[in-house]
């Protein structure tokens, strides 16, 4: 195999791989001035202050995307649009195909909230 061909064909793996390890956030809600610091539950007992339920996202990708990446592009996602915390919801996998031919895909469903003004 000539140097070419070996550098297009691993630059082709290079670049699949990298499909297959991209992660996504869709987001539906409102949005506020971006906040610095988000705070993580897993149920709504653990939240302590007053808050609102500003919008729900799923954080989603492929199955080889760990889920700590996905929790990650959710956080930045709550930062961008002014949450306080996410409240995640669900954790589990679409296995409807995406018409790429990939299915099995990992998501985190959760509500992004705003905490009251004291």
């Amino acid at each position: 195999m000539n140097t070419f061909r070996r550098d297009a064909m691993i630059s082709l793996i290079l670049i699949s791989l990298g499909l297959f390890a991209c992660s996504h956030v869709n987001y539906i809600g409102k949005s506020y001035e971006p906040t610095s610091q988000v705070d993580i539950f897993f149920s709504k007992e653990e939240v302590k202050r007053e808050y609102q339920i500003i919008g729900y996202a799923i954080g989603a990708g492929q199955i080889f995307v760990s889920t700590n990446r996905l929790q990650k592009a959710l956080i930045e996602k709550a930062k961008s649009n002014g949450a306080d915390a996410i409240l995640i919801t669900e954790i589990g996998r679409d296995n409807e195909e995406d018409g790429r031919g990939f299915d099995a895909e990992k998501q985190i469903k959760a509500a992004f909230l705003k905490y009251q003004k004291s």
